[in-house]
C-alpha cells in the first residue's frame, strides 16, 4: 500500500505549483465555492487537458485551503512528468491498492480526491444520450466510467459495515477493515457522509498557435511526437496566452442521501440494497456485491450536472450556430442577429455564462468590430470551415463534420470540438437551433421588438430608481420614441444632447416621419430621469444607447442615416467612424468637439479631487454637482454632474481622434453664436473628415437649442434635403 503523502512532499508540490502559477497568464475564475462542505469530498471533473491533473487540485487548494489528491490515467505517469505528478499527490489508475487508498481516505475524511470519470483526456468529446450518458471519440464509444461513483458508494457501505461489525462484537473483522484502509481506530472514522462535487472546467478561447512552451520544447527535443506537439500548442496557449479558465463547483451530491432516496425506499427488488437495508451483509465485503446499477445511475446524475455547468461563451454560440444552420450560405449580419437573439434567450434560462455574454451584445448587431467575434471568425476561416465574401458566409459542411485523428482534432477542427462541448446540453441546443433556423424576416422583426422592449424597460427601471420629486421630469419626457409610418425603406436615427431627453429632437423626428421616414430617438443612458443617474454612467453607456437605436433601424429598414443634436451629434460622428460604409450618411447639429465655457476646464481637477476623497472614503469637500440654467428647463436637467462633464470630455476626445475614418456623406450644421459649444468645432469636423461629400450650414439664432422654437423649420428643411440626396 502506498503510504500517505508526507508533509515535506506536500509543501514541495504546493511550492512547485506556486512557481508555475507565476508564469501562467490564464485568468482563472471559480464559481460555486459555497457548494463545497466540510465533508469527505470526491471531486468529479470533465477532462480536456493534461495539466488539469495537477492544476485543478491547486485551484481547489486556493479555494478551500485543503489540497486534494487526484487520480489520473496511467499514461501520464512516465518519466519526469510521472515523478512530478506523484509529488503533487496524483495517483495512477493502475496503482496497487488504488481503491482501498481512496476509499480509506474518504471513510476517515483525511484526504479529498479529484477523479476524471471520462477517463483519458477527451479532445473531441461528443456526449451521447440514450438510456445512459456516454461519450464518443475515435477509438471509443460507450458509457462514462463509473469508478468514481463506485468508490464513493463503497466509502459509505464500508463505513456502515465497519460500525456494524463493531456493534456485533466482531473485533477481528473490524480490525481487518481498519488495517485495510489504514485507519487507526473507530474514532478516526468521519461522522460526515461522503459528498460528490460535480466540477466543470471550461476554457476560452481555445486556439491553436505557436507559444512560448512550444518554442522551449523545440529547443530541447529534436523530433517532437505528434501527440505532444498538439498538446503543447493547444494547452500552451490555454495556460500562457491570456485565456480564461472557468471552474464551476456544482451542488453537492450527498452519497448516503442518494442511496436512501433512489434505492433503499424505492427499489425493493434490488437484492443488494434490500440486504443493505436489513443489515444482512454486515460481516461480508461490500465490494463483492454488484453495484453496477447504482454506480451507473449516480454517474449519470453527477455527469449531467457537470456538462450542464459549462460556462457558455461566444465561441460556443458561434460554433453551434454554424452547425445548426439549415443551408450552406448566410448573410453575416443575419448570422450575428441570430447569435444575438440566441444569447438573449439563453440569459433567461439561468445557464452559466461567460461574463462577456452577461451584457447586451450590442456591438454584434451595430456593425461594429467585436474582438471576440472577429477572433473566432478568423479561426473558422483559417480552418476552412467558412469562406467570407460580400457580407456572406459560405459554410463547408463536409469539413465542419469531418472526423480527425484523436491527436490532431483540436488543431484541425477546433470549431467542431467547441460545438461538441455544448451540443449535448438539451435546452441550450434547442434555443440555438430554434434561432438559427428562423427566416431572415422573422429574425429582423424579433430584433426590432427585442431592442425596443429592452430600451423601454431600461428607461423605466432607471426612472424608478433615480426618481427625484424636485429634479425629475414627467416620465413620458424621458422615454425613447420610435416612429415608423408604414413600410419605410429608410430609417433615420436622431439623438438628443447632454443633460436632455429624446423630447429635444422629437419635433425633428415628427417632421421626418411626416415624409415617410422611420425615425428612432434613443434615450442616452443616465438621461431623462434625474442628474443622480448621470453620475452613475460613462460615455460608453451613451454610445451603447445610440447603437441600440441604430440596430433597431438596421433591422427595420434597408438604409440608415444617423445624426444628432449637440452630444448626440458627437456620438453620431463616432458611430460613423466605426461603422465605415454601413450607413448612408451622418448629420450633426451643434456637435461639440470643444466647449465654450471656461468652467469646463476646471472639471478635470475637480473630478481628480473627488476621486481622491472617495478613495479615502471622505464625503466632506466633494463637489459632485453644479447648478445648471438650461434653455429648455422642461426637458433638461437643472443640475449638472461633474463626472458627467468629465465623460463628455472623454467622448469628444475619442470622436476627434477618429474623424478621418468617416468617408460617408456628411452634413454639419452650426449656430454661429452658440453659447455652449465652441463654433470652431464645426471647422474641426469638416477639416478632418475623409468624406468626398460634405455640406455645411450655419444659422444665427443666438442660442444652442436650434431644433426647437422659432426658426427650427429651416434647420429641419436642410436635414431633410440632405437625407433625400444621400438615399
Amino acid at each position: 500500500m502506498n503510504p500517505p503523502m508526507t508533509n515535506a512532499i506536500l509543501h514541495g508540490s504546493i511550492l512547485t505549483l506556486k512557481l508555475l502559477e507565476r508564469f501562467i497568464k490564464a485568468d482563472i475564475k471559480t464559481k460555486g465555492e459555497e457548494n463545497i462542505p466540510e465533508n469527505p469530498i470526491l471531486y468529479v471533473v470533465n477532462h480536456f487537458t493534461r495539466v488539469e491533473t495537477f492544476l485543478l487540485p491547486y485551484i481547489i487548494k486556493k479555494v478551500t485551503k485543503n489540497m486534494p489528491n487526484s487520480l489520473a490515467d496511467s499514461s501520464f505517469f512516465k518519466g519526469k512528468l510521472g515523478d512530478y505528478l506523484n509529488a503533487v499527490g496524483a495517483m495512477s489508475v493502475g496503482s496497487e491498492n488504488r481503491n482501498d487508498i481512496i476509499v480509506g481516505d474518504l471513510i476517515a475524511g483525511r484526504k479529498n480526491w479529484v477523479i476524471f470519470p471520462e477517463g483519458a483526456m477527451i479532445k473531441t468529446k461528443k456526449v451521447i444520450r440514450s438510456r445512459h450518458l456516454g461519450v464518443r471519440y475515435p477509438g471509443r464509444e460507450g458509457h462514462i466510467h463509473t469508478g468514481s461513483a463506485y468508490l464513493a458508494i463503497l466509502s459509505e457501505l464500508y463505513k456502515k459495515t465497519i460500525k456494524s461489525a463493531h456493534r456485533k462484537g466482531d473485533d477481528e473483522r473490524t480490525s481487518e477493515f481498519l488495517k485495510r484502509f489504514s485507519i487507526e481506530g473507530l474514532d478516526d472514522i468521519s461522522p460526515k457522509e461522503t459528498v460528490i462535487i460535480p466540477t466543470n472546467l471550461t476554457y476560452f478561447p481555445i486556439r491553436p498557435g505557436k507559444n512560448i512552451i512550444q518554442s522551449l520544447a523545440s529547443r530541447f527535443i529534436k523530433e517532437i511526437p505528434e501527440r505532444l506537439e498538439e498538446e503543447l500548442e493547444i494547452e500552451g496557449n490555454l495556460l500562457f496566452s491570456g485565456s480564461h479558465i472557468h471552474v464551476t463547483f456544482g451542488k453537492p451530491v450527498m452519497v448516503r442521501d442518494f442511496l436512501d432516496r433512489y434505492y433503499l425506499k424505492k427499489n425493493r427488488l434490488f437484492s443488494l440494497l434490500t440486504d443493505y437495508r436489513r443489515g444482512l451483509f454486515c460481516g461480508d465485503d461490500p465490494a463483492r456485491f454488484k453495484l453496477v446499477r447504482i454506480s451507473r445511475r449516480l454517474t449519470d446524475h453527477f455527469m449531467d450536472s457537470i456538462y450542464s455547468m459549462v460556462t457558455v461563451n461566444m465561441d460556443h454560440l458561434f460554433s453551434l450556430g454554424l452547425v445548426s444552420l439549415n443551408g450552406k450560405r448566410t448573410s453575416v449580419y443575419l448570422f450575428k442577429c441570430k447569435l444575438f437573439l440566441a444569447s438573449e434567450e439563453i440569459k433567461k434560462k439561468g445557464f452559466n455564462l461567460d461574463p462577456f455574454l452577461n451584457s447586451l451584445l450590442i456591438e454584434l448587431v451595430a456593425d461594429e468590430r467585436d474582438r471576440e467575434y472577429n477572433d473566432f471568425e478568423e479561426l473558422a476561416i483559417k480552418g476552412g470551415i467558412i469562406e467570407k465574401a460580400d457580407d456572406t458566409y459560405v459554410i463547408n459542411r463536409r469539413r465542419l463534420e469531418a472526423s480527425h485523428e484523436f491527436h490532431t482534432v483540436r488543431l484541425e477542427n477546433t470549431v467542431r470540438v467547441i460545438a461538441n462541448e455544448i451540443e449535448h446540453v438539451r435546452d441550450l441546443r434547442k434555443i440555438i437551433r430554434k434561432e438559427f433556423r428562423r427566416s431572415g424576416k422573422k429574425i429582423r422583426s424579433r430584433m426590432v421588438r427585442c431592442l425596443c422592449r429592452f430600451d423601454q424597460e431600461m428607461f423605466e427601471e432607471d426612472y424608478d430608481r433615480y426618481y427625484d420629486v424636485d429634479l425629475s421630469k414627467p416620465e413620458h419626457i424621458g422615454a425613447p420614441f420610435y416612429l415608423h409610418p408604414g413600410k419605410s425603406r429608410v430609417g433615420v436615427l436622431v439623438c438628443h444632447g447632454y443633460m436632455a431627453t429624446p423630447q429635444e429632437v422629437r419635433l425633428l423626428g415628427d417632421y421626418l416621419a411626416g415624409f415617410g421616414y422611420s425615425v428612432y430617438g434613443p434615450r442616452l443612458r443616465g438621461h431623462g430621469t434625474s442628474p443622480y443617474n448621470l453620475a452613475d454612467v460613462i460615455w460608453n453607456d451613451w454610445y451603447d444607447s445610440f447603437n441600440r437605436g441604430y440596430a433597431i433601424l438596421r433591422n427595420a429598414c434597408e438604409r440608415v442615416i444617423i445624426g444628432g443634436f449637440s452630444t448626440g451629434g458627437t456620438l453620431a460622428l463616432l458611430a460613423a467612424a466605426n461603422k465605415e460604409d454601413k450607413i448612408g450618411g451622418v448629420f450633426t447639429v451643434n456637435a461639440p468637439l470643444q466647449l465654450k465655457s471656461i468652467k469646463t476646464k476646471l472639471v478635470g481637477p475637480i473630478h481628480f479631487w473627488n476621486e481622491i476623497l472617495e478613495r479615502f472614503k471622505i464625503d466632506e469637500g466633494k463637489l459632485e454637482y453644479i447648478d445648471n440654467s438650461p434653455e429648455n428647463p422642461d426637458i433638461n436637467y437643472t443640475k449638472n454632474s461633474i463626472k458627467g462633464v468629465r465623460e463628455l470630455g472623454l467622448l469628444m476626445d475619442r470622436a476627434r481622434e477618429r474623424l478621418e475614418r468617416i468617408s460617408v456623406p456628411t452634413l454639419v450644421i452650426q449656430e454661429k453664436n452658440d453659447p455652449v459649444v465652441d463654433p470652431r468645432s464645426a471647422s474641426i469636423i469638416l477639416d478632418n473628415l475623409s468624406s468626398e461629400e460634405k455640406e455645411f450650414y450655419s444659422f444665427e439664432y443666438n442660442r444652442h437649442g436650434i431644433l426647437c422654437r422659432d426658426g427650427c423649420e429651416e434647420v429641419f428643411f436642410r436635414i431633410k434635403g440632405f437625407i433625400d440626396r444621400v438615399v
